[in-house]
C-alpha cells in the first residue's frame, strides 16, 4: 500500500517495521488551459507553475473511462515502462478494468485485472500480468499532480522497486509548502539512517523495545533519531532544484514518493476526470462504492 498523503509513521515505529506495505495500490511546462476547469482554478496568480503539458514526442494514449476521458502522455526515456504499457493498451489490457484505489488529495489507482466484473467486497489490488518491470527511478522525475507513476510492491518483498507489470497512478496530492516538503524528506533520511551500519544497534533496539511494547523507550529512541537525521532533512532539501520546491508549492503533488517509484508520463488532458474520481465516495479499502472502470484505450500517436 502506498504511504498516504504527507502523513508518516513515527521514524521508531518505521524501524519497528510498522510501514504499511504498498502491495494493493502500494519537467515544467506552461498550462494548456483549454484542458479543464481544475487546471486552471489551481493556477496562481503571476507565475504559472501548472504541469499539463508535456514534449511533442511523448505518446498519448487515451484512457476512456465511466466518468469521461483522460489522455496520457508517456516519457520515451522511459523506455521499459512506456513500452510495457503501450503493449497493454494496444492489447486492450485495461479495457474494463476498475480504479480500485482512490485517495484523496493522494492518487487515485488502477490496473488491475481481477477488477474486471469483480464483486462489490472482492479483495483488489494483488492482480497483474505475470511478470514485473525493472524499476527506472530517476531522481530529476518528480510526483506532481498528474503525475503517472507505476505500482509497486512494499521493500520488504520488493529490494529492487521493481514495478508491477500493469497497475499504475496517477497523483492528485496537495499542494506542499516548505514544511512539508522537509517531512516527506524525512523517510529518505531515515533509509540513509537506517542502512548506515554505523546505525545498526540503534535500528536493532528499536526493534527490541517494540516487540516487547516498551513504547516509552521506543519513543525516546524516536527522538533520539530524528534529532540526528535534522541535518540530513535540510542537506536533501537544499538539493532539490528552486522550480522544483515552488511547483509543489503551487502545483501540488506528493514528494513522499519521489526516488521510490517510476514516474514514466503525466496526465495532459482531462484533469476534471482525475478531481471526479478521486472525490468519489470509497469504502474502507480505499475502494470507489461506485464502480469507476476503464471503457476504452487507445494510443493517440
Amino acid at each position: 500500500m502506498l504511504k498516504k498523503t504527507l502523513k508518516f509513521l513515527p521514524v521508531a515505529m518505521i524501524m519497528a517495521g510498522a510501514l504499511v506495505p504498498y502491495t494493493s495500490c502500494n519537467s515544467g511546462s506552461k498550462t494548456n488551459h483549454s484542458d479543464s476547469t481544475n487546471a486552471t482554478t489551481q493556477q496562481p496568480t503571476g507565475e504559472d507553475f501548472s504541469d499539463t503539458t508535456a514534449p511533442e514526442n511523448w505518446v498519448r494514449v487515451s484512457f476512456k473511462t465511466t466518468v469521461g476521458e483522460m489522455i496520457l502522455a508517456l516519457n520515451p526515456e522511459q523506455k521499459q515502462h512506456t513500452d510495457n504499457f503501450l503493449k497493454l493498451v494496444n492489447s486492450g489490457f485495461y479495457n474494463g478494468i476498475l480504479f480500485h484505489r482512490v485517495i484523496k488529495d493522494f492518487m487515485v489507482q488502477t490496473g488491475d485485472p481481477k477488477s474486471k466484473n469483480a464483486s462489490p467486497t472482492a479483495a483488489l489490488g494483488d492482480g497483474g500480468p505475470g511478470y514485473e518491470v525493472p524499476n527506472e527511478i530517476r531522481s530529476d522525475l518528480y510526483h506532481f499532480r498528474g503525475a503517472l507513476s507505476a505500482a509497486r510492491q512494499s521493500n520488504e518483498v520488493n529490494p529492487k522497486k521493481n514495478s508491477s507489470g500493469s497497475q499504475f497512478f496517477i497523483v492528485t496530492g496537495t499542494k506542499v509548502s516548505d514544511a512539508q516538503m522537509k517531512q516527506a524528506l524525512e523517510n529518505r533520511a531515515f533509509e540513509i539512517f537506517r542502512t548506515d551500519p554505523a546505525n545498526a544497534e540503534t535500528v536493532r533496539n528499536a526493534q527490541i523495545m517494540s516487540q516487547s511494547g516498551n513504547m516509552a523507550a521506543l519513543r525516546s529512541i524516536e527522538l533520539e533519531v530524528q534529532e540526528k537525521m535534522k541535518p540530513l532533512v535540510e542537506k536533501l532539501f537544499s538539493e532539490i532544484p528552486a522550480d522544483v520546491k515552488k511547483r509543489y508549492a503551487q502545483w501540488g503533488g506528493a514528494p513522499n514518493l519521489d526516488n521510490d517509484y517510476t514516474v514514466f508520463g503525466k496526465l495532459v488532458s482531462g484533469y476534471h476526470v482525475l478531481n471526479n474520481i478521486e472525490n468519489q465516495p470509497t469504502n474502507m479499502q480505499d475502494r470507489p462504492t461506485r464502480d469507476i472502470l476503464i471503457i476504452e484505450t487507445k494510443v493517440l500517436k
